[in-house]
């Protein structure tokens, strides 16, 4: 029997020794060692696949130049402190150079890192100094840095930068130089909240349309946007996001409707009738996903409106809960076929006069899966005629006619989440030509349990599949 004192000594041990070092200690991987030696560095640079290191500071170049030579994704997480030299050898790398930690740069490193040809991934760098601006501006592959603020002389100097540069984290822009040297660029994702006239237009020159053929991006942090500022982002871009965006007034929808564009708006929370109609009008996509859970009688009027009469974008209203326009929920079901914009899977609550509306179309609807209750069995029997599988997750209970129009469907019908059935709606369903899915239910009398379970393909709950 071991001593009682023998076992604080052995935790002590183990403690000390680290208990990972009873099963390969975690101070034996060189990916999370702070330092390297060469002869580390160079096991490392034989591995395939993807390196992580968690080396904190580089001061030896030849260490340096063996992580450079490694062939795979180099991930230097944790370098946060890198010696000219060092900077150097590792600009020599191939790929990709990701530093995601080195925050401070002096001119020198910076200058050695510019030499790097490739994307130069420095995302902690959120300060720069004009002389540091001026020796990255020398980089000629893809720039990232994270910076929030850039004074006069640095933006001036950063705008000489002839590769690609991605500021996301930018919160102002007031250098024409600088918005005109990221105005060249395809896509551009800015933090910005407000712009000027003369900066927008330097970001979004139109030309970009030609050259790019319309894709040219923009996601930018606007929370306000004049109408003139609006016009200047239309000219030039064509994928708009602007998704801190709360409200937009009728004068700067106005200048987004007509030419092709995608807009998202996912933030907007107050739409008019007048800029909802112009933020349709012509073609791409006007996406406000997130928009809900209804939209006002007026602008739904007015959104249906130029839905129906066109020219309209895809109209992307996922974010609805509820339908209670009949014009808009026609034309937002109508378009049947046409891919993630024209769902309405959110929709949990129709109108009659919505079901009314929607079961006297003409044209196949795009389904409502996420319905908590169905009660009209002309809108059943649409749904049915057409040739997709039925799906109605979120229904606890249905009506005896709803079941019988359900039951005319060719294909499958699920009803996942039905909890309770009448004798009536279950022998409707037991005649169903394909499958039917009632795997929630919970309360069916025995006569309603018969007759479903007289129709091999119908999906029950365990407990009720044998008597």
């Amino acid at each position: 029997m071991t001593p009682s004192f023998g076992r604080p000594l052995v935790l002590a041990v183990l403690l000390s020794v680290g208990i990972d070092g009873l099963s390969g200690r975690a101070s034996d991987d060189p990916t999370r060692a702070k330092t390297l030696t060469v002869e580390q560095a160079t096991a490392l640079a034989q591995r395939k696949g993807g390196l992580r290191l968690a080396v904190t500071e580089l001061t030896s170049a030849d260490v340096a130049a063996v992580l450079a030579g490694f062939t795979g994704d180099l991930r230097l997480e944790s370098l946060a402190a890198l010696t000219p030299e060092a900077a150097a050898a590792l600009a020599t790398r191939a790929g990709d150079l990701d530093l995601p930690k080195l925050a401070q740069l002096t001119p020198a490193v910076a200058q050695a890192l510019a030499a790097h040809k490739h994307h130069l991934f420095l995302p902690a760098v959120k300060d720069l100094t004009p002389d540091v601006a001026e020796a990255l501006a020398t980089h000629s592959g893809k720039l990232h840095l994270g910076v929030t603020e850039l004074s006069d002389a640095a933006a001036a100097a950063l705008a000489k930068h002839g590769g690609s540069l991605a500021l996301g984290s930018l919160q102002t822009l007031t250098s024409l130089p600088l918005a005109e040297r990221l105005g060249r660029e395809e896509s551009l994702s800015i933090g910005v909240a407000r712009l000027t006239p003369a900066i927008a237009a330097a970001l979004c020159p139109p030309s970009n349309r030609v050259k790019f053929k319309d894709r040219v991006m923009l996601d930018v942090n606007l929370t306000e946007l004049p109408a003139d500022v609006a016009a200047a982002i239309m000219a030039g871009r064509g994928h708009i996001s602007a998704n801190r965006l709360e409200a937009i007034s009728d004068e700067a929808a106005a200048a987004w409707a007509g030419p092709f564009a995608n807009i998202r708006l996912f933030g907007l929370k107050t739409l008019s009738p007048a800029a909802a109609a112009s933020l349709a009008k012509g073609s791409g996509i006007f996406d406000i996903r997130s928009f809900g859970p209804e939209l006002s009688d007026e602008t739904a009027a007015a959104l249906a409106k130029q839905m129906q009469t066109g020219p309209s974008r895809m109209v992307d209203l996922n974010g609805l809960k509820k339908l209670s326009c009949p014009a808009l929920a026609v034309a937002a079901l109508r378009r049947y076929g046409n891919g993630p914009h024209s769902t309405l899977n959110g929709v949990s609550e129709i109108t009659p006069e919505v079901a009314a509306a929607l079961a006297e179309c003409k044209e196949n609807l795009n389904p409502l899966p996420g319905l908590t209750a169905l009660t009209s069995a002309p809108l059943a029997a649409k749904y049915a005629a057409q040739p997709a599988d039925l799906v109605f997750r979120k229904l606890a209970t249905i009506p005896d006619d709803v079941a019988a129009a359900l039951a005319t469907h060719k294909g499958k019908i699920e009803l996942s989440g039905l909890r309770e059935i009448s004798d009536a709606a279950a022998q409707s369903l037991a005649k169903a030509s394909g499958p039917v899915v009632l795997t929630a239910l919970e309360k069916a009398a025995p006569a309603a349990i018969t007759a479903l379970r007289s129709n091999a393909t119908i999906a029950l709950p365990a407990a009720l599949v044998a008597p």
